[in-house]
């Protein structure tokens, strides 16, 4: 090959590159697209600049603005195999999964406080990373719905029963929940009364319910109400049953929201039912509401259930998410509303639906396969359509939708231009997480273990602890009350602090007459070869902190101010010591990057204490998916219209005058603007017009326009270096550029 003939030769290559990866089922969709809009009279929009692309593909699939280097990497080769490898590495990244982490806990109510309050946090944190990992390892959409329906067990074992949990105690809501996420439709009403606008019925609602009825969220255990019916046959008396549940329920405080299971329970009509079709209170049996009853799935009927709703014979399952996706990349659905499907419900585009759902069977349910076709369709890479979505009115697709972005969306992209690594998860947020999953398996597996019988003893004595403590917290709720009437701050502190002290002894108690016991029990089954390998994790932590001279003793003292929710001070003891080489790995390698770092950047000693607050500070500018799920009331997130996970996808993208505050006197200005954040390592050492440049590549995706930098220069030159810098990204950040996706 002549050396003048090469660049020729790998722009071929380049071009049967970019042909050979792009699927078929791109250019039938735009085929699809193309043939409507000629029908309407219009035309497509035209292809999307590389700097509009860039800015994108990055936030719809890694949930953030790309970083300085990412954008000068791609626009130096916009060849349109690059738009593929940069599709694919996204698709494939790390960033996919923490942004898109977010889809899905706002579609499945994934929240922190799974259920009830406090102690819920270990299932919260289970049920999130499982969507975490389910996105991670590419689960099949079939396969993830599967799993969810027919979940059971617990947080440490399976992090998808926080589906079920999400609704403690109401199996019937999480039916209307069901249906909406995996169906489409909204059948709420039809809980009370025949669907005033569709063909559900009230029965159709009760026969689909039959399915899950028995699946049961609980607070008890087997052994635990084992040990009630026995102490109540024994115990004619009312107020000894009383003690004997509320101190089995002290007992299992730590462990509440933590299980899921079967049970066989009959679903019976409600007493006001008024149909001719069956009488109040007869007993329903399971029926689907449309499509052939499937053959039934061993004995459980929530596994024919999910048989059925997962088919790709069932007529809205792969309709539903096929749809949904196609709005998550184009920004509106060929149906909408997406989660209200009816009979009489009407696509803008049917032939492509029919096609989507098709391609979704044709690669297995799986999701990145299927995104991957969406975005390398010439509709998704042109620019964003200037006509703006109308509720009843179809979308021609021209372009995908101009859209806000979403809160995440916003957080992510300042959180990467203050810190590196900003895709990789928060160590810290994974500690602590693992730390209260470990915590309540520990306590559980001490717990549940017990025969009835030891159960019953271990009930009794935790009563006798609480009859000797009640006089005390009695004395200190009655001294808080006094000192509330009389308004003394002073004496609201001690007494609130006595009673924690009394609530703290309560669970200590706890802790060393019954879980102790049964973690040692554990242990010495462990030495003697006779703990079952089923346990898993539990067992090789166990063997772990055996291994150098058994299990330490139990205090008798009280340590700190437990509540009881995380098992009191033994506890905390021992898990701080199964996870103390990883607590100790951590810190080493904190220190290690902070060394190199200080070298790296130059930190002088006029900066260390400027540098060692910002490390401090560096723990907190993560991702949104690694913050508390949704973040609390007040913070950025929930300003920009976070979900508050109640209720089906209930995020919004709506303007606000607290959102405009936040971003002109809010604190992350101060923090994008500070001397070790990324944007301002970027702009060391840069002149005044290579500063605007390094601005706008970072922020925008693109160099400024003659006439912005016409405007903004003298900033940079008549301004210090930082206050310029400070006044320039002030500015672009409270810009609709940078607030909307183009």
């Amino acid at each position: 090959m002549k050396l003048q003939t090469l660049p020729v030769f790998l722009l071929l290559l380049a071009q049967a590159e970019a042909a050979s990866v792009v699927p078929p089922a791109s250019a039938r969709i735009d085929a699809f697209i193309e043939s409507s809009l000629k029908k309407a009279g219009k035309n497509p929009q035209p292809p999307a600049p590389s700097s509009t692309f860039v800015r994108r593909v990055y936030l719809d699939l890694a949930g953030r603005t790309p970083t300085l280097e990412e954008t000068r990497a791609f626009l130096a080769d916009d060849s349109e195999a690059s738009r593929v490898r940069l599709i694919d590495h996204l698709l494939d990244s790390e960033a996919y999964v923490q942004h898109h982490f977010h889809f899905w806990a706002d579609l499945l109510r994934a929240k922190t406080q799974a259920a009830g309050q406090g102690n819920s946090q270990p299932a919260g944190y289970a049920y999130e990373e499982w969507i975490k990992e389910s996105l991670r390892t590419n689960k099949p959409y079939d396969d993830l719905v599967r799993e969810l329906l027919t979940a059971k067990g617990k947080p440490w074992t399976n992090g998808a029963i926080g589906y079920y949990l999400r609704d403690y105690g109401m199996p019937l809501d999480n039916l209307a929940i069901t249906s909406q996420v995996f169906l489409g439709t909204q059948i709420v009403c039809a809980q009370c009364h025949n669907h005033p606008f569709d063909t559900w019925t009230q029965m159709d609602y009760y026969h689909m319910a039959a399915f899950t009825f028995g699946v049961t969220t609980t607070n008890s255990a087997a052994n635990a109400e084992a040990a009630q019916r026995v102490f109540n046959r024994a115990h004619p008396d009312r107020a000894e049953r009383k003690d004997f549940a509320r101190a089995s329920s002290e007992i299992l405080k730590p462990v509440r929201y933590t299980t899921v299971e079967q049970r066989e329970r009959d679903l019976r009509l409600p007493h006001d039912y008024q149909y001719p079709d069956a009488k109040p209170k007869s007993v329903v049996a399971p029926e689907v509401p449309f499509g052939a009853m499937p053959p039934v799935v061993g004995q459980d009927p929530v596994e024919t259930f999910a048989s059925w709703m997962t088919s790709p014979e069932n007529p809205r399952f792969t309709k539903v998410i096929a749809n949904r996706l196609w709005k998550k990349v184009m920004g509106v659905g060929i149906i909408e509303p997406v989660d209200d499907l009816r009979d009489q419900s009407l696509p803008s585009h049917p032939e492509l639906l029919t096609f989507l759902e098709g391609h979704m069977k044709a690669v297995d349910y799986d999701v990145k396969a299927f995104l991957r076709s969406l975005y390398l369709t010439k509709t998704y890479q042109r620019e964003a359509s200037p006509v703006e979505a109308s509720p009843g009115q179809p979308f021609d697709f021209a372009g995908p939708a101009l859209r806000r972005l979403s809160a995440e969306q916003i957080w992510d992209s300042l959180m990467g231009m203050i810190v590196d690594d900003i895709d990789t998860p928060s160590p810290h947020a994974a500690l602590h997480r693992k730390e209260a999953i470990t915590r309540v398996e520990w306590i559980g597996n001490s717990v549940y273990d017990l025969s009835p019988e030891e159960y019953s003893m271990a009930v009794q004595t935790i009563a006798a602890k609480q009859d000797e403590l009640a006089a005390r917290l009695d004395a200190t709720q009655a001294r808080l009350a006094a000192a509330r009437e009389k308004g003394d701050d002073d004496a609201i502190k001690k007494a609130q602090r006595e009673a924690s002290q009394v609530r703290g002894e309560l669970a200590e108690a706890v802790a060393r007459e019954v879980y102790a016991p049964g973690i040692r029990a554990k242990a010495d089954a462990l030495a003697s070869g006779n703990l079952p390998d089923a346990e898993g994790n539990f067992r090789k932590q166990l063997a772990a902190l055996t291994a150098d001279g058994g299990l330490p003793a139990p205090s008798e003292k009280a340590r700190g101010m437990s509540n009881g929710y995380d098992g009191g001070s033994y506890v905390r003891q021992l898990v701080s010591a199964v996870l103390a080489p990883e607590r100790e790995a951590l810190s080493e390698s904190e220190r290690a990057r902070a060394e190199r770092e200080a070298k790296d950047w130059g930190v002088t000693p006029a900066q260390q204490q400027a540098f060692q607050k910002f490390l401090k500070k560096r723990e907190s500018f993560v991702r949104a998916s690694d913050l508390s799920s949704p973040a609390p009331n007040g913070h950025f997130l929930r300003e920009f219209g976070q979900s508050d996970r109640e209720l089906v996808d209930n995020s919004n993208d709506q303007a606000s005058i607290s959102q405009a505050l936040a971003l002109l006197n809010g604190p992350l200005l101060e923090d994008l603007s500070g001397t070790f954040s990324r944007l301002s390592r970027d702009l060391k050492g840069t002149r005044p017009d290579e500063r605007l440049d390094t601005i706008y590549l970072t922020m925008l995706s693109r160099k400024p326009s003659d006439a912005e930098r016409e405007i903004l220069q003298p900033t940079l030159q008549n301004q210090s270096q930082r206050e310029g810098t400070r006044l320039v990204i002030w500015s672009l950040l409270n810009t609709r550029q940078f607030l909307f996706n183009l």
